[in-house]
């Protein structure tokens, strides 16, 4: 098959698959192919941009789309499926006025410089995760705060704050352009105690790192404020019993364009790969920073991060050769310099000689990585993420992976031309991996469906049908029935209702539908 055929179908499937959903569904049962095993009892959620465009004008880039989650609830060998918007203040106003009303990060307002001149604050899209910690669900956007949603309606309740521990402290301007700090998409959660590290990168000068410490029932301690001394652009973290460590990229933003309307923040942003990355690491015991380098290339997602046994730190990170150029479809296509495409990497850090070393886990690209969850500190042997036929030159990513970080072995699952997404981690009572479950955008069928894989060799044990096709999205999260009395699942009263719009029927409030949920 030719390269431009290649890159001509693929841009036809990512054309269809990123278009604007128009059905929300609440609780509708799924035809099923194939048996969903009865010991996999639970709910998955996923967020994603749902939205992208606003009265006949599309949205800057892909991830300025609204917020859009998806509910797939597994109970007796049954799915049942809910999807709803998330209902920011953006995403109200911009409805009412059927009209794009902010800037956003990849995109500026339709109208040229009026519109944009000196608009500093930024439109909260709520569509890159969705977590469930203390008792909340929580859609994320890095740029904001999260906002909380009913886990069993996904009616949105308002941005969460956390008693008012992210309200900003800082300047009376700050103050004015945040009232609220920012809280990122990939915060660091441990499954034995619920507890959960995460952070917010504030620009300026200085630009600032805050570290957010959440016990496991959702109480926010006093933030720790790291100055930093030149401005860097953090997506993930990493977090162990010892350390909280943050990759950060060589990275130049010019600010005057953009705080004049003249481009949007994502236009403005030029990262110097010919400089190594630094890597910060802060003792969890409150020490002082440490600044180390490490090798050029930017890092989006770290898969893992653990404590040796000799006293060093190993994170598992998907590194890029340069900063992905991801302002438009065309731009994405055309990127197939090998050095550039996303690699699994393993650093090896000595904090004592402030040294760090860097591996190969593999040559196949790889995006999206998942493991099993785990206690902070501890290893997981296998990795998931998405990656592509090794023959493919193209960055789309249309197969799965479960690689051995011991042995470095791959099983590859490709789909062809259809579209998966992130593959969620789910595990048995022994701790160990059983099932995959991924959504999938069928290119051919313009729908989506639900898989469940088996977590050795990926193979389809279950197939669920969506009602429609979803957008391939960013991440999620799978909560077991065994995680306790806040399970969000409805059971008898919940679970009875057949399939309606959420027009039809007006989701209750949080606290009864979580009492109709309680066993």
């Amino acid at each position: 098959m030719l390269p431009d055929f290649d890159r001509l179908r693929m841009r036809h499937t990512l054309d269809a698959a990123f278009r604007t959903v128009t059905e929300e569904h609440t609780n509708r049962p799924l035809a099923v192919d194939g048996q969903v095993p009865i010991e996999l009892e639970g709910v998955l959620y996923r967020n994603g941009p749902g939205r992208f465009e606003r009265g006949g004008h599309r949205y800057g880039h892909w991830f300025d789309g609204d917020g859009h989650l998806v509910r797939l609830a597994l109970r007796d060998g049954a799915a049942r499926y809910s999807n709803r918007f998330v209902r920011t203040a953006e995403f109200r106003a911009e409805e009412s006025s059927g009209q794009i009303l902010y800037r956003a990060f990849g995109g500026n307002r339709p109208g040229g410089l009026a519109p944009n001149f000196l608009r500093a604050r930024f439109k909260n899209a709520a569509n890159t995760n969705v977590i469930w910690q203390g008792g909340r669900l929580l859609a994320l956007w890095e740029g904001g705060p999260p906002h909380r949603l009913d886990p069993v309606t996904l009616e949105t309740l308002g941005t969460e704050d956390f008693g008012g521990r992210l309200r900003t402290p800082f300047s009376p301007l700050e103050r004015l352009l945040s009232p609220l700090m920012p809280f990122t998409a990939h915060p660091k959660i441990d499954p034995e105690t619920g507890a959960m590290v995460a952070f917010g990168l504030m620009f300026g000068y200085p630009s600032r790192l805050l570290i957010y410490d959440v016990d496991g029932q959702g109480q926010m301690a006093p933030p720790r404020v790291v100055t930093l001394e030149r401005l860097s652009f953090v997506h993930d973290l990493a977090v162990t019993r010892e350390w909280i460590a943050f990759l950060l990229p060589q990275v130049h933003f010019e600010a005057l364009p953009a705080l004049l309307g003249l481009t949007p923040p994502a236009a403005a942003l030029r990262l110097n790969t010919d400089r190594p990355m630094r890597l910060l690491l802060l003792p969890r015991d409150g020490g002082p920073p440490r600044i180390f380098p490490t090798k050029p290339g930017f890092v989006f997602h770290v898969a893992q991060s653990f404590d040796g046994d000799d006293g060093s730190l190993i994170i598992d990170v998907v590194r890029y050769g340069r900063y992905p150029p991801l302002s438009d479809v065309q731009s994405f296509l055309e990127d197939t310099d090998p050095g550039s495409l996303p690699r699994l990497e393993r650093l090896i850090i000595d904090p004592r000689r402030g040294s760090v070393t860097c591996r190969s886990l593999g040559s196949g690209q790889a995006e999206l990585p998942r493991v099993a969850p785990s206690p902070f500190g501890k290893p997981r042997r296998l990795i998931y993420s998405l990656t592509a036929p090794i023959d493919r030159a193209l960055p789309v990513l249309t197969s799965l992976q479960r690689l051995d970080t011991d042995t470095g072995t791959r099983v590859v699952r490709d789909f062809g031309w259809d579209l998966p997404g992130e593959p969620i981690v789910v595990t048995g009572d022994d701790g160990r991996e059983r099932w995959i479950l991924t959504l999938v955008y069928r290119s051919t069928e313009d729908v989506s469906e639900l898989l469940i894989l088996d977590a050795e060799d990926l193979h389809t044990v279950a197939t669920a049908r969506l009602p429609h096709a979803v957008p391939p999205g960013l991440h999620g999260c799978w909560v077991a029935r065994r995680s306790g009395s806040s399970f969000p699942i409805g059971h008898d009263e919940t679970w009875g209702h057949q399939g309606q719009s959420v027009d039809e029927r007006p989701p209750a409030s949080m606290h009864g539908r979580l009492a109709a949920a309680l066993p």
